[in-house]
């Protein structure tokens, strides 16, 4: 029982220290990055401060494999190097009984880490969210660095009989969103289920609705059947199963968003009839997150088993770096490859 406690002790302090040292570390990162938008609108340095603080949240399950990783050699290292680990293995202390140890002390850190990733991390993207429209920022970029080509956000909405035949499809397109939570220059073109293109509605401005839909203002209104024509209107309310939650959703990361949040975008991608791979790849890859970290807890066990005098320590904690690098690529590669081949997430 006290052997147990004292590595555990140790365990939890080296991981403790190194996923500090990391997330310091890329909190300066992320400062510099958001740097080079202070003085956009009101966004000033305590704003960029106050999102880098925010971030945290999401870097910590990001940086806990390969901290529990280093952290573990680095403990493991430092009992093999004073001969301590020596003297608990000629006491009798088996292989076995480590890794059971091991496993113990990772799954606090790993139960964490997913309690980080599930709500920690998702509330903190929308304090930032929020932070930025106080800012003046618009909510939905619309330029490449959110991966939408400069053309805001596409919203597919389906409308089908309760049968499941298909009635009319809707693309609804959303150049930006305003401090005040309007949104801006809102193009939906609906089509029939023979894929002929009915009515197209150019709004200046929307307001999320309380029931799912849109309410339109300064709305051009061009109908194509029966007959053309064209109408203008103050406000048009429009019907869609489109709200708050799926337009936050689909202008947010995969990575940065809860499990349910991607099980209930999955499924809404999927009664659309829209490829929902990247959704269902992020939900598995959370789901299988604390499994990894504690895979790479137990990979530092070898190292306890170094001699002395087989190598220092640094260079141990350089291996144990290199492994936790090639096998958190491996998995990146795997994740990648199985979204290019179109492999169905789950097998």
């Amino acid at each position: 029982m006290i052997i147990r406690q004292y590595i555990a002790r140790r365990v939890h302090l080296s991981i403790g220290l190194v996923l500090v040292t990391l997330l310091l570390l890329f909190a300066f990162f992320d400062l510099f990055g958001e740097v080079d938008d202070v003085g956009k609108g009101s966004y000033r340095l305590v704003h960029a401060f106050a999102t880098v603080a925010l971030l945290i949240p999401s870097r910590f399950p990001e940086l806990l494999p390969v901290s529990m990783l280093i952290g573990t050699i680095f403990a493991l290292s430092q009992l093999a190097q004073s001969s301590e680990f020596t003297a608990m293995r000629a006491a009798g202390l088996k292989p076995s009984r480590v890794l059971i140890w091991l496993v113990f002390c990772g799954l606090p850190w790993a139960f964490s880490g997913l309690l980080a990733s599930e709500y920690l991390a998702p509330a903190g993207m929308r304090e930032i969210q929020n932070l930025r429209v106080l800012a003046g920022e618009a909510l939905i970029d619309t330029s490449s660095r959110r991966g939408n080509l400069g053309s805001g956000l596409w919203i597919r909405d389906l409308l089908k009989h309760d049968g499941g035949a298909l009635i009319s499809q809707r693309f609804i397109n959303i150049r930006a969103a305003q401090p005040d939570g309007s949104l801006s220059e809102i193009e939906i073109v609906e089509f029939d289920a023979e894929r002929r293109v009915q009515r197209l509605l150019l709004a200046r401005r929307a307001r999320v609705a309380t029931t799912p839909g849109l309410d339109l203002e300064q709305v051009h209104e061009i109908r194509w059947q029966p007959q053309p024509v064209s109408r203008m209107y103050e406000s048009l309310r429009w019907d869609g199963r489109v709200d708050q939650t799926v337009i936050d959703m689909a202008a947010g990361r995969p990575d940065r968003m809860s499990m349910l949040e991607l099980e209930r975008f999955v499924r809404y991608l999927k009664s659309n009839q829209q490829s929902s791979e990247r959704y269902e790849l992020a939900f598995w890859k959370r789901l299988a997150a604390p499994w990894s970290a504690l895979a790479m807890l137990m990979m530092a066990l070898p190292f306890a088993y170094l001699q002395p005098r087989s190598g220092a320590m640094s260079g141990r904690i350089l291996a144990g770096v290199m492994i936790g690098v090639v096998f958190h690529l491996a998995v990146t590669l795997l994740g990648n490859i199985a979204l290019i081949q179109q492999w169905p997430a789950g097998r």
